[in-house]
């Protein structure tokens, strides 16, 4: 009889624990925190979505740098065709909608030709506000066509207002030019005048609304003396400190102040007070029609204990071509030294211009 074996059963099998090492604790940590990573990016990034464009966008404002050594050309401006408008001088008790319903027009305009807001607590009495008009008064046609005579007779380059800050010219051509700030003392200037007429040189002064008031007789003779004007504020404030609507106004007083005198417009050229400016009062100012013009070099002019030769002699040594040097009306330093400093600079080739000449295109 055929022997017939029962299966063995099989035996139940005992579960063997995971032996940990290093290796393996190492791996298990890697992935642990490669999956909390992926967890996390995944949360961040669907929250963005969610969230994205809800919230305040802040953005800092960078530092003007006037490292760079070459000049280039602006490459764009912001000088578009403004509608007609005339120059409007705020008055006590007015507003907007009292200005807007004046001359037939609307706040909406207004706000936008001059780029300003329309709280009529930004008005303040004095400040000089473009309101459009279908056609222009006889007189303002008439004042804006000797402005354009003026600027021509002259023979003074036409600029264009731009947020690019200008402070050096072409270095291809041998050119400097000497530029004046005014900001208090006059005391120097006649002679300062005497010296450039000599020596038959044309310079840049960069005047502040409230030396015109109390200097009008000098502020007349640079001009009609040939000198390019720029602008320097009207009470020679920080502008980094100022809001848009007070940059607007500081400019537009102290123009509005030259051309009732001399019928000249400081246009397009201006030079911030302190040298103090950010890309945010560079943008407001050439929405207002200015460029601004920093220097190259600074005489030291205005510092106290400068003796005359040492004030000569830096502004000599950091000469090159397409410099523009920062000297002061009320220097008595640079009353001194002026005649022979120009000598000096034209025996080394160098030809003396006005701002807007040295950066003609």
């Amino acid at each position: 009889m055929e022997d017939i074996r029962t299966p063995e059963t099989s035996k139940p099998q005992r579960r063997v624990g995971i032996r940990w090492n290093y290796k393996r604790i190492a791996v298990a940590l890697a992935v642990v925190i490669f999956a909390v990573s992926l967890i996390g990016y995944g949360t961040y990034s669907l929250a963005k979505l969610i969230f994205a464009g809800s919230g305040p966008k802040s953005v800092a404002e960078k530092p003007v740098k006037v490292a760079a050594a070459v000049y280039a050309a602006p490459s764009s401006t912001t000088t578009t065709t403004e509608p007609k408008h005339i120059k409007y001088t705020v008055k006590e008790g007015d507003s907007y909608y009292l200005i807007a319903l004046e001359y037939s027009t609307t706040i909406e305009e207004i706000k936008k030709l001059n780029r300003v807001s329309d709280d009529d607590n930004d008005l303040k009495i004095g400040m000089v506000l473009k309101v459009p008009v279908k056609e222009l008064p006889p007189e303002e046609a008439a004042k804006a066509q000797v402005q354009d005579e003026t600027a021509a007779s002259a023979g003074q380059p036409a600029m264009k207002a731009s947020a690019k800050e200008l402070f050096k010219g072409p270095v291809d051509k041998k050119r400097v030019a000497l530029t004046f700030d005014a900001g208090e003392a006059s005391e120097a200037t006649p002679r300062i005048l005497d010296a450039l007429k000599d020596a038959k040189v044309k310079g840049t002064f960069f005047l502040t609304g409230k030396w015109i008031e109390e200097n009008a007789e000098l502020t007349k003779k640079i001009v009609s003396e040939g000198h390019s004007v720029g602008n320097h504020s009207y009470s020679h404030v920080d502008f980094t400190k100022q809001t848009d609507n007070e940059i607007v106004y500081q400019l537009s007083k102290a123009d509005e102040l030259l051309m009732s005198l001399t019928k000249t417009s400081m246009k397009p050229i201006f030079r911030p007070p302190y040298g103090a400016r950010d890309g945010r009062v560079l943008r407001v100012a050439a929405r207002a029609g200015y460029t601004s013009i920093y220097w190259t070099v600074d005489s030291l002019d205005w510092k106290q204990g400068m003796k005359p030769e040492q004030v000569k002699n830096r502004t000599l040594a950091g000469l090159t071509n397409g410099s523009v040097v920062l000297m002061h009306c009320g220097s008595s330093q640079t009353a001194e030294i002026l005649p022979g400093l120009i000598k000096d600079i034209e025996s080394r080739g160098y030809e003396l211009v006005t701002v807007p000449q040295l950066f003609e295109q």
